[in-house]
């Protein structure tokens, strides 16, 4: 990435040679792979006909009824924003493309009762869900997706461990990898389908050039996935305080994973004193489930953070490292609510009330747990005098 090479991540290191990169772990992993295959001219022009299928449908109420009455499912929505991505547009075009050109076909023979402009795009997307050069990208990302979408989901579930987490990149970026050997079958399916390649791009040996370009996209693809989680693999310290592996460590010591906070962090650390007091804590069952906030907080209250130093330094560094999860388009941010309030209202005051209640919600549970909240609140508000009676008794 570019930052690592002179911006701010470089410049950080410079300072602090230990500190690492981390990225959003769980960052929309389909965003970032069609965003990397898109530096390819024949990918961007595959995905912005993909986009350009979605805004068709979804700019007119008639279009949109028409798509339901025939093909019975909807296209997601490719808004053109960061946290976007195009998975579910693949799959669900890839899925129901005999059903999208009865849509547009329909559309054509019945030309009369649909203006100009949804006469002459329709016709435009008979010819791409029916050109070669569509269909095979179609058929090649849809094959891809399948794969991260699963690892996605796993990268968003935050019950799973940091080594299960690097285990699935792995298992994709071989699964991706093996798409090299379906080139064949993959241009072979869709020239059965829609016929050879035609136009200015059928001349010469075409199925060499189709194999180079596919070829191209998935080193693309595969150089984004390194890229985005080549520092994550230093992370593998991490399980040393997965309470879910308590029982597990009693009987099998986690060797890997001190050898990678040593490699980190080597300079912080007694290894062999570590090594002990890891052995100690796996025991206690005090300790057994908690999580590594739960286990600073124990080793404070209990007066441990000198006697198991090693244990409550440890403690401190994962709590500092700030591993992230991206939220998926269906969950509304605290930002969001407060942008939406803010275009419907005026004031600032409104609006910092708002920020204000937003983030300090934990305050405003407890507040409510009170009997008296309620009560203060109408006494405030009743202070002014109103045109209705807020004040029954």
């Amino acid at each position: 990435m570019a930052s690592g090479l002179n911006g701010v991540q470089a410049k950080v290191k410079e300072t602090i040679p230990q500190a690492l990169f981390i990225h959003c772990y769980a960052h929309i992993l389909n965003l970032v792979l069609s965003n990397g295959a898109s530096k390819i001219r024949e990918c961007k022009v595959f995905f912005s006909h993909l986009s350009g299928l979605a805004t068709f449908f979804s700019r007119s109420a008639k279009r949109t009824k028409l798509l339901d009455d025939i093909c019975q499912h909807r296209l997601p929505r490719a808004a053109p924003t960061r946290w976007c991505f195009h998975s579910r547009l693949v799959c669900t075009v890839a899925e129901k493309t005999r059903e999208l050109r009865e849509v547009f076909e329909h559309i054509v023979d019945h030309h009369t009762e649909f203006d100009d402009e949804t006469v002459h795009c329709s016709d435009g997307y008979i010819t791409l869900l029916t050109s070669f050069d569509f269909s095979f990208w179609l058929k090649t990302f849809h094959a891809i997706f399948s794969y991260s979408d699963v690892v996605f989901e796993i990268l968003q579930n935050k019950g799973f461990d940091m080594q299960f987490c690097l285990a699935r990149v792995d298992q994709l970026q071989r699964q991706i990898e093996q798409e090299k050997g379906n080139f064949d079958s993959v241009y072979d399916e869709t020239q059965a389908l829609v016929g050879p390649p035609r136009g200015r791009g059928a001349q010469g040996d075409v199925r060499a050039r189709y194999r180079e370009l596919h070829c191209s996209v998935i080193d693309s693809l595969l150089t984004q996935i390194s890229n985005r989680f080549s520092d994550h693999k230093k992370l593998e310290f991490l399980a040393l305080l997965d309470p879910q592996q308590f029982g597990h460590y009693c009987n099998y010591f986690p060797t890997a994973a001190l050898n990678s906070l040593m490699e980190s962090y080597g300079g912080y650390f007694d290894q062999p004193r570590l090594h002990t007091e890891l052995a100690v804590m796996y025991g206690m069952s005090d300790i057994l489930g908690k999580s590594p906030a739960d286990i600073h907080q124990f080793l404070l209250k209990k007066g441990l953070s000198e006697s198991m130093k090693q244990v409550y330094t440890l403690s401190c560094i994962i709590l500092t490292i700030p591993v992230s999860t991206a939220s998926v388009e269906r969950s509304f941010s605290a930002l969001k609510r407060i942008k939406s309030y803010s275009r419907s209202t005026t004031g600032q005051v409104r609006l910092s009330d708002l920020a204000l209640i937003s983030i300090e919600k934990e305050l405003l549970i407890a507040l409510k747990a009170k009997d008296h909240l309620h009560d203060d609140a109408i006494k405030f508000f009743i202070q002014k005098d109103r045109r209705m009676d807020f004040v029954f008794r």
